[in-house]
C-alpha cells in the first residue's frame, strides 16, 4: 500500500523538484553565473594589438575576436563580484606595467575607470607573468561596455599582454 503510495507522490513532485534550480554561494542559480575574458597582447615584431573577449556561461565558451570589449546585453544587468588581472612582462628596461578595467556607455557619452592594476615591483630585466585580484560589487547595466585600456605596451612598458578575467552574475 504504501509503496505505490510512495511512487505516485514522487512522479507528481518530480515536475516541481526539476523546475526549482538551487541557488550558489551567491544567491542565484548556478545559470546565471559568469565569466568574461578580455585580453589584450601587441605583436612584438609588428607591434599590431588586438584585443579578444571570451563569454563563460553555462560551462560553455563563446570567444569574440578583435573586438574592443565586453558588451553587457539586452535585458540583461552583469554584477561584478571580483576581477583578476595578469600582465605578460618581457625583460627590457622600459615601465612597469600598469592597465585599467573601463565601463563605456556611448550612447550616454560616458568613459570611466572601473578597476586600476599596477605593477610596480616588476624590475628590469625580468620576464614572466603577474597577477593581482581586485574584489568588489559593480553593477554593470545593459548597452555598458567593460574594457580593457593598458598604459603602454613593450618596449616602452615591460608588458606585451594583459587580461582580466571577471566573474559575477546576470541579474
Amino acid at each position: 500500500m504504501f509503496k505505490p503510495l510512495a511512487i505516485a507522490i514522487m512522479l507528481i513532485a518530480s515536475p516541481t523538484w526539476a523546475r526549482a534550480q538551487p541557488v550558489t554561494h551567491l544567491g542565484v542559480p548556478a545559470a546565471n553565473l559568469v565569466a568574461v575574458d578580455i585580453s589584450t597582447r601587441s605583436d612584438l615584431s609588428t607591434g599590431a594589438v588586438t584585443t579578444d573577449v571570451g563569454t563563460l556561461e553555462n560551462g560553455v565558451w563563446t570567444w569574440q575576436f578583435g573586438v574592443k570589449g565586453f558588451e553587457v546585453p539586452k535585458g540583461r544587468t552583469l554584477i561584478i563580484t571580483d576581477a583578476q588581472a595578469w600582465v605578460l612582462h618581457e625583460p627590457g628596461t622600459g615601465t612597469p606595467a600598469s592597465l585599467e578595467l573601463m565601463l563605456e556607455h556611448p550612447a550616454a557619452g560616458y568613459s570611466g575607470s572601473m578597476a586600476l592594476f599596477t605593477f610596480a615591483d616588476i624590475p628590469a630585466n625580468a620576464m614572466g607573468v603577474k597577477r593581482q585580484t581586485w574584489t568588489s560589487g559593480f553593477m554593470v547595466p545593459e548597452g555598458m561596455s567593460v574594457k580593457i585600456w593598458v598604459q603602454q605596451f613593450y618596449p616602452l612598458s615591460l608588458m606585451s599582454m594583459a587580461r582580466i578575467v571577471l566573474h559575477g552574475y546576470y541579474l
